[in-house]
């Protein structure tokens, strides 16, 4: 993105990056540079909640570039907000991040910032996107927060330990008309209009949204919670505000899955919300993948060939850390201080993971 060149500015005509490059070689050379990239001198334990594919290690910009001189400034001030996704975690995300933190938040010297937001990924748990969370910091808030910014994609993952109550295997179930936490059980009609305090009808308050993903992981065992999940969502419309709707794009849906370690059930938790580890156990899953209709990588994930392929990646076998605790004699109760018990006998596992990603597009209504 190229500025004009204020008066006070020195148009560096002797400089060959502005003298002889074309405008649209020496921005290609900006973005590049300014470009996010993963910081593999900081890996993230595998153990984490926020470690997965594509987030093994943090995310850094080098920004030296736009201390060189006014004229490279003037043209390269918004790329680092305009070019690069911004990732929030709301909960459980890594010790540097602070809690809670809004990309588009109202804070001092961030307007610049703001306004040159373009792709916005946030991991979110379940409760927070339904906005059931005490300090009502939910997705209602996130959405109220779209008039300072005007992003045109937003991503926003569910991971395994986001979902409701996880930690005592309940079953997993999404729907965006529904206010609160939902039922598998009772699954919103695509007749049915969104409850006014439900997360899907917070999109009203969004314009200019041009495409929204939504990827949700759990563990290969509840496979087919998730797919039944997928299945009501191809109904699906959201409303925008600006008289438009996102509609999903089927042909866009992508399942993909990953192995890696599942934490604790419950793990201590530090002022900023974010969760230790616990001490790690002996006790593992046999995986095993002979599948040649998926394609494995060097971080443990994997991905189908075709949108409907099965993913390849099988639990031979495999216990919940409550299902251990009541094979061994553990009886649950809604009053039975059972956290500590949790963490005595609930050291991280290996599990695979399966991911499916689903993208909508605007459309005018």
């Amino acid at each position: 993105m190229t500025l004009s060149v204020a008066k006070d500015v020195n148009p560096q005509h002797d400089s060959p990056l502005f003298s002889t490059l074309p405008p649209e070689v020496r921005n290609s050379i900006f973005e590049l540079a300014l470009t996010a990239y993963e910081d593999s001198s900081r890996r993230y334990e595998r153990s984490r909640f926020y470690y997965r594919p594509g987030f093994t290690c943090p995310r850094r910009i080098d920004t030296n570039l736009l201390l060189t001189c006014r004229r490279v400034y003037t043209e390269t001030a918004t790329l680092p907000a305009s070019i690069n996704e911004h990732v929030s975690w709301y909960w459980r995300g890594p010790l540097t991040m602070r809690k809670n933190e809004l990309p588009m938040d109202n804070s001092p010297g961030s307007s610049l910032r703001r306004r040159e937001l373009r792709r916005i990924h946030i991991f979110a748990q379940q409760f927070w996107l339904e906005d059931n969370s005490p300090q009502a910091t939910g997705f209602r808030t996130f959405t109220g927060l779209w008039r300072f910014a005007r992003p045109t994609q937003l991503k926003i993952t569910i991971r395994h330990t986001d979902w409701w109550w996880w930690e005592q295997d309940d079953p997993i179930a999404l729907d965006p008309k529904q206010y609160g936490r939902p039922s598998a059980e009772r699954y919103s009609r695509p007749s049915d209009s969104f409850h006014p305090e439900s997360w899907g009808a917070q999109f009203r308050r969004i314009s200019g949204l041009k495409c929204l993903q939504l990827e949700l992981e759990t563990v290969e065992t509840k496979k087919w919670q998730l797919d039944a999940i997928v299945q009501h969502a191809k109904h699906w419309k959201f409303p925008l505000g600006d008289h438009h709707v996102l509609v999903l794009d089927e042909s866009r849906t992508r399942r993909t899955g990953w192995i890696g370690e599942c934490r604790s059930a419950f793990s201590s938790q530090d002022s900023h919300g974010n969760m230790y580890d616990d001490p790690p156990g002996d006790q593992t899953v046999l995986l095993g993948n002979d599948d040649p209709a998926t394609t494995s990588n060097s971080d443990g994930s994997w991905q189908s060939d075709t949108v409907e392929a099965e993913p390849g990646a099988m639990v031979i076998a495999t216990l919940t850390p409550r299902q251990r605790l009541e094979a061994v004699g553990v009886q649950f109760h809604e009053e039975e201080p059972w956290k500590a018990v949790m963490r005595e006998f609930a050291p991280h596992e290996t599990y695979t993971y399966y991911v499916v990603t689903l993208t909508w597009l605007a459309h005018r209504e």
